[in-house]
């Protein structure tokens, strides 16, 4: 099998049961943007997403169909792959719920992060960083490049009432012993974190629309 065969048979299940592409990234509680690159067959689900796929949609997503996936992808000569982190909060327009070992796809990795170990992407949530950055747009991290002031950057912190981390895309302005200075843009505002509350900050290096 391959993952445009994936592709149509997923956007068909789907029809089938009458469900938007909002409606199923809903009930897997991943961002819209990933069911739409699936169906376009740019990406391809996690394991774990695969499974709850089977059992909305009934359609298999095998390690066979992965692994072919990635031999065609090597025959090819395409890029490697890097893991989309994050997953929506239910109620919240921008909070990211960072899951570990829980990635909800994968995507081709851009030139400069190909060889970096534990490079990953994003969905931007949110109106908050636009006109830089809008709502669904994928971006790019790399995790040991510190940010320079201006950089944008994604930061994950640790926030009461929340069992996992949550991650915000913000611009970095710059940080102390106690505290991280960044900004949004949509308002303008500063967002000041505290230090031990940063779970981790990954400077953004690509992003694109899909």
């Amino acid at each position: 099998m391959s993952n445009a065969a994936f592709s149509v048979r997923f956007r068909q299940a789907r029809q089938r049961k009458k469900l938007t592409q909002a409606a199923v990234a809903e009930a897997l509680e991943i961002s819209q943007s990933a069911v739409a690159q699936w169906e376009a067959g740019t990406s391809f689900p996690s394991p774990g997403t695969a499974a709850k796929i089977e059992n909305l949609l009934g359609v298999e997503c095998s390690v066979a169909e992965r692994g072919a996936q990635g031999h065609n992808r090597r025959l090819l000569g395409k890029r490697g792959r890097l893991p989309i982190v994050g997953f929506p909060a239910r109620g919240d327009e921008e909070r990211i719920l960072i899951i570990d070992n829980k990635p909800q796809g994968e995507i081709a990795a851009p030139p400069q992060l190909e060889a970096v170990p534990g490079a990953q992407a994003v969905y931007v949530r949110g109106r908050k960083m636009e006109p830089r950055y809008y709502a669904g747009e994928v971006v790019y991290l790399h995790p040991t490049r510190p940010p320079n002031p201006g950089d944008f950057v994604f930061v994950t912190v640790k926030e009461p009432g929340f069992r996992t981390a949550i991650g915000y895309i913000r611009q970095y302005i710059s940080e102390d012993l106690v505290h991280i200075r960044l900004r949004t843009l949509n308002p303008r505002r500063e967002h000041i974190i505290a230090r031990d509350d940063l779970v981790e900050m990954a400077t953004i290096v690509g992003s694109g629309l899909f």
